[in-house]
């Protein structure tokens, strides 16, 4: 298994058996492969490639997949875990394509590495201190200058013996408030700078498509506990504020992501006590420009490409067996109709690997989504068509 090796896994094409829709299973592999998460950076060559991640020899690598030719290309050589650090779960290479550098940025073992996806040839931009924990994000600002990531250190409890599983440390990281560092990465000298930090557990580093020195982050820990949850911050002068305030209402809001504008971020969210109608919403990075309105139907995770139409992941297949649909909501001017069913995923979510984690192509004509259901986690492109076609998901 090396760089440039080129793969033709059976395609399988099939009709969803509720929407009747034409969907593609683009992998087939007894290892799990998966695209990366929705808020990262991962199409090019004209929305005809992806960067993607896969189990192949033994291994979890970064690879791209070419839509026209339904070949996977492997892009790295990577053996033993993402991190040092045996102590958190083992992460698989995920990280970002930039368009404006076309390079893909990602860590590993507490290095940012870039790299080309034509040639695969990499370079180590920076190297962070070995007894820090990374994120997993690898975005470049809208220019194409720095890569940000949160950096922390350990807390005291991740050094017990036990068994790791996905989201095992999260209940010790909230109450734990460990020293968590916004880093600023050059791109040209590696050169590093903190541009924030504080003692909470903080993730999910968003930087604007379009505005070089915005970007977003999270405080991260159980939603009905976290009192602001999406915030902003200006890359050059550090200054942070809340983005979709909190202060005023009893809504746990999260799972924010940008539109392609740049400007206007999208974002879902639940009554604190679980009692009650979901929303969506959109707001502009200056909380202005707000619109929010009450869903009936609850998914893991939104995401679009702008305010006109959603794709919602619904529920993992055990949790809630009458909602496993890959599903559509329509602006029509006052509120979103829907959902109807786009494909069925019947995903365990047990991992990022397995979360469906859908997205629109650059084009919005279809979606790409990552599914369990046959065993090993695989890839799956469905076409979106008219929306008026599809079946409505009933109560």
């Amino acid at each position: 298994m090396h760089k440039g090796d080129v793969y033709t896994d059976e395609i399988l094409v099939y009709a969803d058996p509720h929407s009747g829709r034409q969907v593609v299973r683009l992998t087939d592999y007894p290892g799990h492969s998966n695209h990366l998460y929705f808020t990262d950076p991962c199409w090019f060559n004209e929305g005809r490639s992806f960067v993607f991640t896969s189990d192949r020899g033994g291994h979890s690598n970064l690879f791209r997949y070419d839509l026209d030719t339904y070949k996977a290309t492997q892009l790295t050589e990577l053996q033993g875990k993402s991190i040092e650090n045996e102590r958190v779960f083992d992460h698989r290479p995920a990280g970002a394509y930039s368009a404006v550098n076309h390079k893909h940025y990602y860590w590993w073992q507490n290095g940012l590495y870039e790299l080309d996806v034509d040639t695969c040839a990499e370079r180590l931009v920076y190297q962070a201190p070995p007894d820090k924990i990374l994120g997993i994000h690898g975005i470049t600002s809208a220019d194409g200058r720095y890569v940000c990531n949160m950096m922390r250190d350990p807390v005291a409890e991740e050094d017990a013996l036990a068994i790791s599983y996905p989201y095992s440390h999260f209940p010790l990281l909230y109450p734990g408030k460990p020293l968590t560092q916004l880093i600023r990465v050059d791109v040209q000298t590696g050169a590093m700078e903190v541009i924030h930090e504080d003692r909470r557990f903080m993730t999910h580093v968003n930087l604007s498509p379009t505005m070089p020195d915005i970007l977003t982050f999270c405080h991260e820990g159980p939603w009905q506990s976290v009192e602001q949850r999406i915030w902003g911050l200006n890359i050059q002068t550090g200054e942070t504020w809340k983005i979709r305030p909190q202060d005023e209402d009893n809504f746990a809001i999260g799972h924010e992501y940008w539109f392609t504008d740049g400007e206007h971020i999208g974002y879902h969210g639940r009554p604190r006590d679980g009692q009650g109608e979901h929303v969506f919403g959109y707001i502009k990075w200056d909380n202005s420009e707000h619109v929010e309105v009450r869903f009936p139907f609850h998914s893991f995770h939104f995401a679009s490409n702008g305010y006109e139409m959603i794709v919602g992941d619904g529920t993992r297949v055990f949790s809630n067996p009458d909602e496993p649909f890959i599903q559509l909501f329509k602006w029509d001017g006052q509120r979103y109709m829907g959902p109807r069913i786009l494909a069925m995923h019947r995903s365990t979510c047990n991992g990022q690997h397995a979360h469906c984690h859908p997205r629109f192509t650059p084009d919005g004509r279809y979606v790409l989504y990552t599914s369990d259901l046959t065993g090993y986690a695989n890839m799956y492109l469905v076409e979106v068509g008219d929306f008026e076609d599809l079946p409505q998901l009933e109560k």
